[in-house]
């Protein structure tokens, strides 16, 4: 058996120590780079690093439409002042990272889903079909967005009290927008989403100023 000198295995346990907290404090602070500071709306947010955030495979509402202050409220009860977890991180064009979010061992992108304060970005990402499925459930339940900002009566009406019976509709698959009059075909089957930029108008003018054009089915 060898017996090393004494102070060889003091120096071995004084490198074991200074190695133990360092790595202490390596986690330490990758904890406080991961804290939430800010949280900007209802699907992105900043950490202490710097890094701004966004939910994979949600899409909330922007703050200044039907439900989004809401969603920021709910996302920030969530995770601000928290240290999250990210995972399958990748870059966005616009610098952003996006990411499954993780706080309290629970991932916050499915709670958002599943409350309905977004729709699918159908970004890939491992937990896809998961998002997917809580969105639908959050439809069928009406809850969140899903209860606040669809809408098929009108209900509206501009500074002169005239009812608004144009329904400015956005296809998603390719964003065109287009508005239809009550004469036009499927009127009555459109149903809109104010949390996403469809929206009422009182007058055609109204729905050119906001980039509608006319559908050709009105002139069917």
């Amino acid at each position: 058996m060898i017996r090393l000198p004494i102070f060889l295995i003091g120096l071995i346990g004084l490198i074991g120590l200074i190695s133990l907290g360092l790595n202490f404090r390596f986690i330490a602070q990758n904890q406080e780079n991961n804290t939430v500071v800010v949280v900007a709306d209802g699907d992105t947010f900043q950490l202490k690093s710097k890094e701004r955030v966004r939910l994979m495979g949600v899409d909330g509402p922007e703050l200044e439409r039907c439900a989004g202050p809401e969603a920021k409220k709910r996302l920030s009860e969530l995770i601000l002042n928290k240290t999250v977890e990210l995972k399958e991180s990748v870059k966005e064009n616009y610098g952003r990272t996006m990411a499954l979010v993780y706080a309290d061992g629970k991932l916050v992108n499915k709670i958002m889903m599943e409350e309905g304060w977004g729709k699918p970005d159908y970004k890939k990402n491992s937990q896809r079909d998961i998002l997917t499925t809580a969105y639908k459930e959050a439809q069928n339940k009406k809850v969140g967005l899903w209860s606040m900002c669809i809408s098929n009566s009108t209900n509206l009406s501009n500074s002169t009290n005239q009812p608004c019976f144009i329904k400015g509709n956005i296809d998603f698959g390719t964003y065109e927008k287009f508005y239809h009059l009550p004469h036009c075909r499927h009127y009555n089957q459109i149903v809109l989403n104010t949390a996403y930029g469809e929206n009422w108008f009182c007058t055609e003018k109204e729905a050119l100023a906001a980039g509608f054009t006319r559908s050709a089915s009105c002139d069917q």
